[in-house]
């Protein structure tokens, strides 16, 4: 099975924003164990290397299918630099997906316009994702996307309307109390015991009215509005909407009081309450009402002190390998001497046991010449990628082999190839682990001498 993910708005990224952006994406890919596949046939056997992504000069697209961290390969993604257009197809639920998903929330932080990445055409929590990308670019993002559920509600399509998006929520004060209200009043069928909990609170005084107070004298007046028999349906309907167009304006006194003081009452609700109360008792389409009512909208934050809420505070970071759900001792490739990754005590225990052991087998085993070492090597990698899944050596660390195969040390690197696999037939951790120390040329020369 696969997860399909994707955005909900418009993700466009200005120009001037558009350099930095690419670098980001490239940073996310990178961290993240997004690796390109060179095929390499040597002596009539097939081998596989791994490299970082690149764009090169003039490339329209840039795609990949395999995660080293996940170890596996899904449906081909892509990024286009020149649109900073992203996209993917199905994409697992692992370290593929995760990292695709910083991807598309990296855009709602770049976009001119409000939008959300999805997954399987859900919008989710991404405060974990958030956090990860704060740590890798010193950012102070907040979890701002999710404030507004109105906000959001309005991006899902028609099928994804009943979606709960309450459990977005923040659970402290940068709420939008307003936009929470609106999400309510609109999915009340979706939600009806946090409706009446909020309609239930008990009436207050003509100084202390409430917006619940009005949504409640609103919605009793238009129940009397439509029993009563002054006038047909459409003519209730027609003089509905003039009061709720003009606002603050006077309606004309040709239309009735009743209709007149829910025109009043209104001018205190958001529209998109007042258009949904409006629909429900005469059983209308309320996108249809509300498009039309859109244009007098007017906001109402002020008056009822929503406007000055906590702004949302940054998400903490999250650091690479636990957003990743790995060890730094599997991103040894990623080792740098000032970097994140810092192995545990067993891994350099291990290390220096490779060290003495490369050292041995340098010492005894007799030196191959000619293209015997280069025979060897590929003989070692294939066999390590027929018996173990996906086990692919890195470029870079092919091509040193290549150069220097007449090195005893080099030599004795790649028969332990063998012996390792041998010892663990059945994983393939320290195998990954040793071809990731060989392929991080500092840390090689840092741990094994060479």
């Amino acid at each position: 099975m696969g997860t399909y993910l994707g955005y909900f708005g418009d993700r466009t990224v200005p120009e001037d924003k558009r350099k930095e952006f690419t670098r980001r994406v490239l940073t996310i890919l990178a961290q993240g164990g997004m690796m390109d596949l060179e095929e390499v046939s040597m002596f009539g056997k097939k081998i596989y290397l791994m490299k970082p992504l690149q764009i090169q000069p003039g490339q329209e697209s840039l795609t990949f299918c395999y995660n080293y961290f996940e170890n596996d390969i899904w449906e081909t993604a892509g990024y286009r630099p020149g649109s900073c257009r992203f996209y993917t197809n199905k994409v697992g639920w692992r370290q593929f997906d995760l990292v695709c998903s910083a991807v598309y929330v990296l855009h709602e932080f770049y976009a001119d316009s409000f939008g959300m990445a999805n997954r399987d055409d859900h919008v989710y929590d991404a405060q974990e994702i958030i956090g990860w990308l704060n740590y890798l670019f010193g950012e102070r993002y907040t979890n701002r996307r999710a404030t507004d559920l109105w906000q959001i509600y309005q991006l899902l399509p028609d099928y994804r309307k009943d979606d709960n998006l309450l459990p977005l929520l923040p659970d402290n004060a940068s709420m939008d109390v307003l936009g929470t209200l609106i999400y309510l009043a609109v999915t009340r069928e979706n939600h009806e015991e946090d409706w009446k909990q909020l309609i239930a609170v008990p009436p207050h005084g003509p100084e202390e009215i409430t917006l619940p107070d009005c949504i409640r004298i609103a919605g009793n007046a238009l129940k009397d509005l439509k029993a009563s028999d002054e006038a047909s349906e459409t003519q209730k309907l027609e003089q509905l909407k003039i009061v709720l167009k003009a606002g603050d304006q006077k309606a004309s006194t040709e239309i009735p009081q009743l209709c007149r003081f829910i025109g009043g009452i209104a001018y205190l609700l958001p529209m998109e309450i007042s258009a949904k109360l409006v629909a429900d008792t005469f059983s209308l389409d309320f996108p249809t009402l509300l498009e039309g009512l859109r244009p007098y909208a007017r906001d109402v934050r002020e008056l009822w002190n929503y406007k000055d809420r906590q702004p949302p505070r940054p998400i903490p970071p999250v650091d690479t390998a636990s957003f990743l759900n790995c060890s730094d001792d599997d991103r040894a490739w990623w080792w740098t001497p000032d970097g994140d990754v810092h192995f545990s005590g067993e891994m350099n225990a291990w290390l220096s046991q490779c060290h003495a052991e490369l050292e041995t087998l340098a010492s005894q085993e007799p030196l191959l010449h000619g293209t015997e070492p280069l025979k060897l090597l590929i003989k070692m990698l294939y066999d390590a990628q027929e018996q173990h899944r996906y086990v692919f050596a890195f470029r870079e660390m092919f091509y040193d082999f290549v150069a220097h195969s007449e090195l005893p040390m080099v030599q004795a690197a790649i028969r332990f190839l063998s012996q390792l696999s041998e010892r663990e037939p059945d994983s393939s951790v320290s195998l990954r682990r040793y071809l990731a120390v060989l392929g991080n040329l500092p840390l090689r020369e840092k741990v094994l001498g060479f």
